[in-house]
């Protein structure tokens, strides 16, 4: 055999200097000088060296594992598709699958080339392994060389694919054995265990390679039962530095927290509603709208003390004609007013509370007092009790003690009216609570909002509904929509303060609601609909603004086999009509209304507005341009304007 031949014939690429009990090789490399030729002998030496130092360093430092991806399902039909993924052999080879690979068989073992080896496994377990697998391609035509006398087609390149190989019997798992474990972390030892020591004496440590392929998966197979896949037990996978600093960080806090010298009570970290210099006049609102209480500890606690609050934890209500301790129920759902540390837990309560009554100078108190002993209690072993400390109001320790004798859900005691002008403190300590010792006392206060300023600019027309450019039909996402307008014909108008109520009641100055009236296919013209005086409905969520409801009288829906009803509405704002539509607090400016939500020019629409009937033959609706009002700004900044806009209302 030629030199050629035999250098390619040994070029198995495996980067392993033997078995596990081979010693290992010292590395080979080229050493270079002026005029060295370079056969193929030395380019396969310099392409080993870069190739086995990578590989060794692979296979001792890293070792053999996935890398990422290659995770393995079994489907319904029976058959597993290996996804694609990247792992090193253990030879300390890359091995990358590029595709997922579906195997129709898995219970057929195959031989090292992929073909079916053996009897089928019906009762019993296979182990899927994946294999390095090199191929040549590109073949060229070898010269002859030498003595030889025919010449030859070799390949040029080497692919470095994979193969996947099905094996009968149960792989060995991955990891130390519990005998192993036992060695290095022993239930007890004397003074004079080095576990360092133990883990060289109990870990094996060879130089060697290990099995070229490596188990992604084992199926287990049993007469009358479906196959069972598992893909961790013997699954070797190779965690990144970053990943495992993450574990070692997290393992680190745990030892901390139950290593780091005397374990504290458990202590409030945050509670809702927001107290002293956090709580504002929204967070006032937002409050009074929850009617929700919420805290969260640094621990766990007992659950029983949540379920009973009465004894520990209340909530009072304190305004100029009186207290009333408020009832308070468990509720569930998620907490979104509190943050939960890592490690600890929260507690959330329903508040009977009537937010419509209150006065603006209503006050909060939350307080809790707990024993030495409990409850409430950690959940640990230890059983300490909260450490609630923490002084937040004014108030006297005979003013607390008449606020804990006040029954939850009682009439509001009028005695202890003058508690609200004692209960502000200038500087409420933050979050934690605790001075250190198991059991004692908080109370904080949440501050009124401050009266509410006089508005410094005009109302604004935030909404309208219908909105404009809708169609409302009987079908589709606004069919709701049309079925609250069938029933009771009117538009909203909702604005971010109060009108005058003179306004409201005379509308026909500012607001005016018309139908078009088709001739076919064609508008010819718009009748005016009769607005009645609006009336006003505000929500708890935005409790600053109002909603005006003007019903519409003289409205024509449409039949089936009609057309669908264009309406056209227009807000005219201004200071010289009879009876502006102006603010009701002062300053009293004209309402800011300003949106172009149609086509139709001003000429046009003033002659709609001041009851001309015809107009000049008109596109249908869907061409008079009409823009959307949802999510856009109906108001300039300045006080008066103009809106025009239109919408559909189609049949049954």
């Amino acid at each position: 055999m030629s030199q050629h031949r035999q250098d390619h014939a040994a070029d198995t690429g495996c980067g392993c200097d033997g078995g596990a009990d081979a010693a290992p090789a010292p590395p080979v490399r080229n050493r270079f000088h002026p005029g060295k030729l370079m056969d193929v002998r030395h380019w396969k030496l310099e392409q080993d060296y870069h190739r086995r130092t990578a590989a060794t360093s692979a296979r001792l430092g890293l070792g053999p594992g996935v890398l990422c991806g290659l995770d393995a399902e079994l489907h319904d039909d029976g058959a597993l598709t290996v996804f694609p993924g990247v792992a090193v052999d253990g030879h300390g080879r890359l091995v990358v699958v590029d595709r997922p690979v579906r195997i129709d068989e898995p219970y057929q073992p195959t031989d090292c080339a992929g073909a079916p080896h053996g009897e089928p496994v019906r009762d019993g377990i296979v182990a899927v392994r994946l294999c390095r697998h090199e191929c040549g391609t590109e073949f060229v035509r070898m010269p002859v060389v030498h003595c030889e006398v025919r010449e030859e087609c070799v390949p040029s390149l080497t692919l470095e694919r994979f193969l996947i190989r099905i094996t009968a019997g149960e792989p060995d798992p991955v990891g130390l054995t519990e005998e192993q474990c036992a060695a290095i972390f022993p239930a007890r030892h004397g003074a004079d265990f080095d576990r360092r020591e133990s883990v060289a004496d109990t870990v094996e440590h060879e130089c060697g390679c290990e099995d070229d392929c490596l188990v992604l998966a084992t199926v287990t197979y049993e007469p009358e039962r479906a196959p069972d896949l598992d893909a961790v037990t013997a699954r070797p996978v190779v965690y990144s530095n970053r990943v495992l600093f993450d574990l070692l960080m997290c393992l680190a806090e745990r030892v901390d927290r139950c290593c780091a010298g005397p374990t504290l009570p458990p202590r409030i970290t945050a509670l809702w509603p927001q107290v002293g210099a956090a709580a504002t006049a929204a967070t006032w609102r937002a409050f009074v709208a929850d009617k929700r209480l919420e805290i969260a500890f640094d621990r766990p606690l007992a659950d029983a003390a949540f379920d009973a609050p009465n004894p520990w934890l209340g909530l009072w209500q304190l305004d100029h004609t009186g207290v009333r301790r408020l009832r308070l129920t468990r509720t569930g759902g998620a907490l979104t007013r509190v943050t939960v540390p890592p490690g600890g837990e929260g507690v959330a309560y329903a508040v009977e509370l009537e937010g419509n009554g209150l006065l603006t100078s209503t006050v909060f108190v939350v307080g809790a007092r707990v024993p030495v002993a409990g409850p409430p209690k950690a959940q640990d072993p230890d059983g300490l009790a909260l450490d609630p400390d923490l002084v937040g109001t004014a108030l006297t320790a005979a003013d607390r003690d008449a606020l804990w004798a006040l029954v939850p859900g009682n009439a509001k005691d009028t005695g202890l009216a003058a508690l609200v002008d004692r209960a502000p403190l200038p500087a409420v300590p933050p979050f934690p609570s605790g001075n250190g010792t198991q059991g004692g006392e908080l109370h904080v206060f949440t501050p009124p909002p401050p009266p509410t300023a006089k508005a410094a600019v005009a109302p604004r027309l935030v909404r309208v509904w219908p909105h404009g450019g809708s169609r409302l039909g009987a079908d589709g996402p606004l069919r709701r929509d049309r079925a609250r307008f069938v029933r009771t014909p009117h538009v909203e108008l909702t604005v971010d303060r109060a009108l005058a109520d003179a306004a409201t009641a005379e509308p026909d100055g500012w607001v005016r609601l018309f139908q078009a009236v088709r001739e076919g296919d064609r508008l010819a013209g718009f009748r005016r609909l009769d607005l009645g005086s609006g009336t006003a409905k505000r929500s708890e969520e935005h409790p600053e603004s109002v909603t005006y409801v003007f019903e519409a009288a003289g409205t024509r829906l449409p039949v089936a086999g009609e057309p669908a009803a264009a309406f056209l509405l227009q807000v005219r704002s201004s200071a010289a009509v009879a009876v502006p539509a102006v603010g009701a607090d002062e300053p009293a400016l004209p309402l800011d209304a300003d949106f172009p939500g149609t086509g139709l020019d001003n000429q046009t629409l003033f002659s709609i507005w001041s009851g001309q009937q015809s107009l000049p033959p008109a596109p249908p609706i869907t061409a008079l341009g009409a823009r959307s009002s949802v999510d856009v700004e109906l108001f300039d900044g300045d006080p008066g304007g103009f809106v025009h806009l239109a919408f559909e209302v189609a049949p049954e």
